[in-house]
């Protein structure tokens, strides 16, 4: 009996005119959430499938209302439908097929939820109502007229961001206090709101519904979002691309005009915010939102503009179908490519998606893991690892077994895949030249504690933080005032005593007194000897050692201040003899020496590298860490965690410290600036590292628990 087919009708269309020069029809299936592309042609015939007529009934009546369709052509149409789910009543309906398509739907759910710790998306809004009311104040802001004055102001905020590089290398931001740090949240949070409001805006203006706005938790970090799904109703894709591009676009111009705030104002709040709202701005329009290989506004773009639907979904297939059909032979695998152009395109994409996910996840994990903490670093890596990679393994071992029957081997397609892998893996085990980067930083090897030698006040103060001084400079004076006095009182003192010293001797009966006397007198000139050279100290003040700078000092160093004979103020460096610090790994030890030759990079204009060797290595110790920018509770590079009220930076391998002096370099480099420290090591292959990174972190962890 002739199959009686039915097209779903849940399935919700809508007329395109602009795919391929030819009417198309877009499809959105409710229950999966995919959309799908077919022509006029093709629809025509599925609208005409009812469940009453077979198919040969289903082409006479088209061919009655002047519609021509072969038996081969429609069967072969129906057949594409049926596959991709949009008919009901075929071979594809039967009990055991919805029965297939259920176990698949509810473990795609499963593993939505399990994914959603990466990215969450909350509803708060519905904005709609207000959008409405509001679109003419978002029209006087975004027209062409404006659009035009960004394009023109484009090439000046370049010049300004290209000739003012060099502040970039050395600005101070004020950003170190939490006041600050809230004025930035703020700052971005907005900025984030106008990327999304534009995207509402343009879907308003195209007559669309917006029906939800919230915050969207991306691995954590909240962001806000906004719901225009809808905009695939639209039969014009320049409109679809221009709700897509229209975050990018704000971003830019936001990015434009904080370039030239920051160019043309002094260092302060206002310069700081400005440099990191152009910074944030390009950062996140490139890696993310402008990013194709991910599912954000520019991988929308660019499906509308080859005009491939569901296009990471299908790329994606089409890389399956490549080795379950082209290597193994199973004909039962869909092919979601028609034609030579989607075969060059979704081949491209898919490894290329593919890959990228491999190194987001990656980076993920260690980001997490290494910056903000270890036990939810390995909870995702073992998810991940879970997700990614066994589940999609022991799924394909069991369909390829469940389908042995239809897998027959083809050679052609085993010789292409081994000699990929053959290529994959000698990339993989090739030892490879490199050289290990430590970060590191440029310290002073002579440094001078500036302290108050006396028991007295300071009266005049001459330097700052960060000046500079010659050899003898006179850096601040003390009080001599008492000084003085004291001086007096003790030369009296001493008159008095000598006096009554020389009486004695005189007196034959008293001449034994004097010997005691003589003693007492001898001290007092000490003591006045003492002051002498004191007041000669307070007098001349504290003078610089040597050519240096001042790098800290106390705050409370004035006139007045009498901190106590001894009490460190301050300190004096010289920038001309240097030192590079650098933490190594303890596994790294062997490979390094005194005397050994290294390399220093520098973020100095273009890069500057700078030669010299290594001078001391010896254990680590708490110093090493505390106020120096290692630490990754600081923002530093290296992994850090908590251990007890005392240890604040602890870190989470032995390590030792390497201290290595530079060569003669015409440039100055800014004491304190970072850097790598550049150490020669043994050839290395990619897996090799891998795997040592990998089981090192085992064994520490295992350890650990």
């Amino acid at each position: 009996m002739e199959e009686r087919m039915k097209f779903r009708p849940d399935l919700q269309a809508h007329k395109y005119d602009d795919i391929e020069e030819r009417d198309t029809v877009v499809l959105k299936d409710p229950v999966s959430g995919k959309y799908f592309y077919l022509t006029l042609y093709e629809y025509r015939l599925l609208k005409t499938l009812d469940g009453n007529l077979g198919l040969e009934e289903v082409i006479d009546c088209l061919s009655a209302a002047g519609y021509y369709y072969s038996l081969q052509e429609a069967t072969a149409i129906v057949g594409k439908a049926a596959q991709m789910g949009l008919v009901l009543g075929t071979k594809f309906g039967t009990a055991q097929f919805q029965e297939h398509m259920k176990n698949q739907i509810e473990t795609a759910k499963k593993t939505r939820r399990l994914s959603s710790i990466y990215f969450a998306f909350i509803p708060l809004v519905n904005p709609d109502t207000f959008l409405e009311k509001t679109l003419w104040i978002a029209k006087l802001f975004a027209n062409k007229f404006t659009m035009g004055l960004t394009a023109l102001a484009l090439p000046g905020a370049l010049y300004c961001i290209i000739s003012g590089i060099h502040q970039i290398e050395t600005e101070y931001l004020f950003f170190f206090n939490l006041e600050n740090l809230i004025y930035l949240w703020i700052t971005l949070a907005f900025t984030k709101l106008v990327h999304e409001f534009a995207h509402a805006y343009v879907a308003k203006s195209f007559g669309l519904h917006v029906p939800e706005m919230g915050v969207a938790f991306l691995i954590f970090f909240p962001c806000l979002f906004c719901n225009t799904t809808d905009a695939w109703q639209l039969a014009d894709r320049k409109q679809r691309i221009a709700i897509s591009a229209a975050g990018i676009l704000v971003e830019g111009a936001v990015a434009i005009a904080s370039a030239y705030v920051w160019y043309f104002t002094s260092p302060g709040i206002l310069n700081s915010l400005a440099f990191y709202l152009m910074a944030v701005s390009f950062i996140s329009t490139v890696l993310f939102n402008g990013n194709p290989l991910m599912r954000f506004d520019g991988y929308f773009i660019l499906m509308d503009w080859l005009r491939l639907p569901n296009l990471s979904t299908r790329a994606l297939a089409y890389v399956k179908y490549l080795f379950m059909n082209r290597v193994l032979g199973n004909s039962l695998v869909p092919n979601s490519a028609t034609t030579r152009r989607e075969v060059f395109i979704f081949t491209v994409y898919g490894i290329s998606a593919f890959l990228y996910r491999v190194f987001l996840y990656t980076s993920i994990v260690l980001g997490v893991y290494y910056r903000f903490d270890k036990l939810l670093g390995i909870l995702l890596a073992l998810l991940a690892f879970s997700l990614f990679i066994v589940r999609p393994l022991i799924k394909g071992i069991k369909t390829i077994y469940s389908q042995s029957k239809e897998i027959h081997p083809r050679p052609s397609g085993i010789l292409v895949f081994a000699v990929v892998l053959c290529v994959t893996a000698l990339i993989l085990v090739t030892p490879l030249p490199r050289s290990t980067l430590y970060p590191c930083y440029l310290a002073s090897a002579r440094i001078q504690k500036l302290a108050v030698p006396l028991q007295t006040s300071v009266d005049q103060v001459f330097i700052r933080e960060g000046t500079k001084a010659s050899k003898g400079n006179l850096l601040f004076t003390l009080d001599a005032a008492a000084l003085k006095v004291a001086l007096v009182q003790k030369e009296i003192k001493r008159q008095e005593l000598g006096t009554e010293v020389q009486y004695l001797l005189l007196d034959d009966k008293r001449r034994g007194e004097a010997k005691g006397k003589q003693i007492e007198l001898q001290r007092l000139a000490d003591e006045t000897a003492r002051l002498a050279r004191d007041l000669s100290l307070a007098e001349h003040g504290i003078v610089a050692p040597f050519d240096g700078v001042v790098t800290a000092l106390d705050y409370r160093l004035q006139k007045g201040f009498e901190p106590g004979e001894g009490v460190v103020v301050g300190e004096f460096e010289s920038p001309s003899e240097c030192v590079v610090h650098a933490l190594l790994p303890a596994k790294d030890l062997p490979k390094t020496r005194v005397g050994q030759e290294v390399k220093v990079w520098f973020q100095v204009g273009t890069g500057l590298m700078v030669p010299g060797y290594i001078e001391e290595v010896k254990p680590y110790g708490e110093q090493d860490l505390k106020n120096l920018p290692f630490s990754s509770r600081l923002g530093g590079e290296l992994a850090t965690e908590s251990r007890g009220e005392d240890v604040k930076d602890a870190p989470l391998e032995a390590l030792y410290r390497c201290s290595a002096k530079l060569r003669n370099t015409d440039k100055m480099i800014p004491l304190g600036m970072t850097g790598r420290l550049v150490l020669d090591s043994p050839p290395r292959s990619i897996l090799a590292l891998v795997l040592e990174k990998v089981f090192t972190t085992f064994n520490k962890e295992s350890v650990f628990w």
